[in-house]
């Protein structure tokens, strides 16, 4: 019997074990890994969700069916040979060719950074297990929450994406964390600040566990989406000039935005030089 056979609502957060429950079924038939699928369900549901949240079964059904087309198989997505300590895998820089390809393909935005510096660990096979990539930081809010800190920006990266694949020993992002902030440090950038979505269950464990602290939170979070799929406000602007000009409004149907409510995203910093 379908999950949803009552057509039930299900709320769309991190917590809710419905979602959950719709996401495994998914998973387990189409050979897919539940945590990337997860991730996706929580991005892109907003856009069919209500004022409160709600979606109806019938239609998370329907998306997953989808999304799992869109992901990679189970098998791709999983560390073969990963050792049982991060310390001993091989941190490195990683090419912009296959930093884009990781994040196109596995990380959850599906929208590489093309401005940044990529770093990785790897396996002594030379198998790819996580990449962290600093850009520059060019987010307003983010310069002034350093600054209302004591801090300045002029120095200052984000860390923009992270990423590791399953089967990582434990606390490869910490540990990747902690190595990219020693590089960085030596090419004179003297803060990291980095966003942490809620929303999607990412509460910033790692970053504390790699000395980073909460600077504070940035309101206001909504989701928008091209064509059924969430693209980053960064992407809009480039493509389109904008987030609400009138190329936008000439997409009509093809652009839409979340009108559930979302919780504000987190920001994390670490001081490179005090």
């Amino acid at each position: 019997m379908s999950i949803a056979s009552a057509d039930l609502k299900c709320r769309v957060t991190p917590q809710e074990q419905l979602l959950l429950n719709y996401v495994e079924s998914a998973a387990h038939l189409s050979s897919r890994p539940v945590r990337p699928l997860h991730l996706q369900a929580l991005l892109q549901l907003p856009r069919l969700a209500d004022r409160h949240g709600l979606v109806s079964g019938l239609v998370i059904e329907d998306l997953l069916a989808e999304l799992v087309q869109e992901l990679p198989a189970r098998s791709e997505w999983l560390v073969r040979e990963a050792d049982s300590s991060p310390r001993d895998l091989h941190f490195h820089e990683v090419d912009p060719g296959t930093a884009t390809n990781v994040m196109q393909r596995f990380h959850y935005l599906r929208s590489p950074r093309q401005d940044g510096r990529a770093y990785g660990l790897s396996t002594r096979a030379g198998s790819l297990v996580g990449i962290c990539v600093s850009s520059p930081l060019d987010v307003v809010q983010l310069c002034e929450l350093l600054v209302s800190r004591g801090r300045t920006y002029h120095s200052a990266r984000m860390v923009s994406r992270v990423f590791v694949f399953e089967g990582a020993p434990s606390n490869s992002i910490s540990y990747m964390l902690s190595r990219v902030a020693r590089e960085e440090r030596h090419l004179g950038v003297t803060d990291l600040v980095t966003y942490v979505n809620p929303n999607m269950g990412f509460s910033g464990s790692s970053y504390l566990a790699s000395g980073w602290c909460f600077l504070g939170t940035e309101p206001g979070t909504k989701y928008r989406y091209i064509d059924d799929r969430y693209t980053t406000d960064r992407e809009i602007v480039a493509r389109f000039g904008s987030i609400d000009g009138m190329n936008i409004r000439l997409l009509g149907h093809r652009f839409a935005e979340s009108i559930m409510p979302l919780e504000p995203l987190l920001v994390f910093q670490t001081a490179l030089v005090h």
